[in-house]
Formats: C-alpha cells, structure tokens, sequence
C-alpha cells in the first residue's frame, strides 16, 4: 500500500500533540464490535449456510446503503463480471429499473432474492419486497417465498414478523453492527457466500488485513491525520474522491456514504464527493483546475506496471492539480483481496480519527432518524 499527501504539512498543532504517543488510538478503534466478525472465531458459527450455496445460484440484493452497497463493494473488486451476472443490487426503488432487471433474467429456483433492512422498518426494502412478490406472481413463479431470505434485527419488527408468517429465512442482523460498517458481517458476506465463495477465504482476507493495518498504525496514523492538517490549514469544504478502474467505484461510493453519515453533523463538516475519473475529467475538471480553491483530492488506484489509458488519464489528473496547487492525497494498492480489505479498514480508520478531532458519535445518525420518521410510506 502506497500513500501519498501533495503537501505534506508537518504541524506541530494541538491536535498533533494529543495524539501523539497514543499510536491514534488504535486500541480504541479496534474494539469497534464492527472487526468481530473476523476477529472472533466463533462469529460465524451460529450461522448455517450450506444448504443454501448452489453454483447455479444468482442472487437478488435489496437494501439501502450498507446493507447493499456492502457486497456490491466486495464483489466488484473480487470479480466484477459478477456483478450483474451473478449478484444483482437493487438500491433505488424505481419501478421500471426494478421490472428490467427481473425481466432480463429468466427467474428461476436458483434465483435467491435478499430483502436486507436492520431495523426491519425501512420504507424502501418493504417496497421492493412488496413489488417483487407481485411481479413474481405476475410471472406464475410458484413458492417464489422458498427463495426469500430476509437480515433483519431479531425484534417486533415488520420484516421479521412478515418472515415467520410466511415461512421465510430470517438471519438475524447483528444490532451491534450498523449498515455501512457491516461489510464483514452476514450482510456483506451472505450473497457471495450464496454463489460459492468461501466464508473462510473471506474471513482470513479481512482478518489479515487488521493485522497488517495494526502493524502499520502509526504510518498510516500520521498520513491521515496530516492530510486532515492539511484540508484544515487551506480550508477545505470538500473533499473530491476519484476512482479510474472498475473494481473501485463501488468502495468510493461506500466511502462516500461513512464520510457523511458519521461525519456530517456540524456545520463545519467537510463534504466528501465521488467521482468516476475518466467521466469527470470531461464534465468537472474545468472546475476542480481553474475554480475555487475550497476542495482538495484523494485519488484510488490499483498498482500496476501496465501503461493503460486508465494510468495516463489517472496521473495526467494528478500533475495537473499540483501544478495549480490543490491538495492531493493517494492510495495505490496491490490487485488482491488482502489489500482491498486493508483500504476498507483504512477508510473507517480515517473516519474514526477525524471524528476523534471533531468530538462526533461516528456510529449515530440522528438526522437519518428524522429523515426515515418523516417518510412515511
């Protein structure tokens, strides 16, 4: 893993100082109940997945946030042509979008169909639960409900009691873990599991990855921590994050959703963006050049020796915000799956230091709550 800050500011600041000799609070970080699903053994023993793996298995994700954007982020590095083959991921409860991608599959009872919502109360996944079973019914798929499996909390809630009446699966979702930190619980894990991946592999990928993270704490530390230095110093209000090879997108858009969500809760909070490289170099970089200069960067990238159009346009950006003296941040790291999970639990470092700068609850969202109690559908 390589990490890169344009200018790399050596503050010796109050904020520097209270962390210093704390190795960033990493012992407070990994106690997170988030890492347990690797770091305890005996996790996942109280699941039983055999019976439901199948090689022909195609799997229909429905949730909001993490509870999809969670396996979506881990299949698209793991194997990409999956996604949308194998592991469908349906986060936008628009009618027409939903009915063409049921319709461009021909169903059948290898299709397993995923309704994902902690609470059990989420307006959106009782939506799509609610459409899908009228669609499959419109196609004549019989006992399409022997293909359901609902996560969701074990309380008196919708999802829950909507399962048992109806003999549906119900895995219980873990109310320690929150959605978009739940990569490495049943919610992130289950739909690869379903198509044959190994729970094993998946866990000793994560679980390697914390330890090297662990040995490397206080590196990273310093990077982190001088890079929000650094956005502080040249008042920064946003922070621009890119992504130039498929197998990232998705963990940019989930970088996205933790940087707001734990985050955004005073009205001094930076505003994290995403964006797709070789798209925006032709719709924002004229901006992000010559525009206001309340932004800073943070590239991802996959290291390679390969001289392909992706690596031109990804360091032609960098140079080019340099020269103009934007703040600049990269990640690189190797093409596996060790090193994809180290950057995930980089990224949720990053988001507990800062919010460790802040004073903010990272793991609430109080606004959220309002949001969800306003929408009634």
């Amino acid at each position: 893993m390589k990490l890169s800050v344009s200018n790399n500011l050596n503050i010796n600041s109050s904020i520097l100082i209270n962390f210093k000799n704390k190795d960033f609070f990493f012992n407070e970080f990994e106690k997170n109940h988030f890492f347990l699903p690797f770091l305890d053994k005996n996790y996942y023993k109280k699941y039983n997945f055999k019976k439901l793996v199948h090689k022909k298995n195609r799997v229909h994700v429905f949730g909001m946030g993490g509870s999809s954007l969670s396996s979506k982020l881990l299949i698209q590095f793991l194997n990409p042509k999956e996604l949308d083959s194998k592991i469908f991921i349906y986060d936008n409860p628009y009618d027409e979008l939903i009915e063409k991608n049921l319709t461009n599959h021909s169903i059948t009872s290898h299709d397993k169909f995923i309704f994902i919502s902690k609470s059990g109360k989420t307006a959106e996944t009782k939506y799509f639960l609610n459409y899908v079973e009228k669609y499959l019914i419109k196609i004549k798929n019989k006992d399409f409900q022997n293909n359901f499996l609902f996560i969701t909390e074990n309380t008196d809630n919708y999802l829950r009691n909507y399962g048992v009446k109806n003999n549906i699966i119900c895995i219980d979702h873990d109310p320690d873990i929150g959605g978009r930190f739940s990569i490495f619980s049943v919610t992130g894990y289950l739909p690869l599991l379903l198509i044959g991946y190994s729970l094993p592999k998946l866990v000793k990928g994560a679980l390697d990855a914390f330890n090297d993270i662990k040995k490397e704490k206080s590196k990273i530390g310093k990077f982190l921590l001088d890079f929000y230095l650094s956005q502080r110093n040249n008042k920064s209000n946003m922070l621009i994050g890119f992504s130039y090879n498929q197998k990232l997108t998705a963990i940019n858009e989930w970088y996205r959703q933790i940087f707001a969500e734990s985050l955004g809760k005073h009205n001094k909070s930076i505003t994290y963006i995403s964006s797709l490289g070789p798209i925006d170099q032709h719709s924002q970089f004229q901006l992000y050049i010559d525009g206001p200069k309340d932004k800073s960067y943070i590239f991802f990238d996959l290291i390679s020796k390969d001289k392909t159009i992706l690596k031109k346009l990804f360091n032609g950006a960098i140079k080019t915000l340099k020269e103009k003296g934007n703040l600049v941040s990269s990640i690189s790291i190797t093409n596996n799956y060790k090193s994809y999970n180290k950057l995930i639990i980089l990224l949720i470092f990053d988001i507990f230091l800062r919010s460790k700068i802040e004073n903010v609850n990272f793991l609430d969202q109080p606004a959220v709550e309002i949001l969800k109690k306003n929408t009634k559908i």
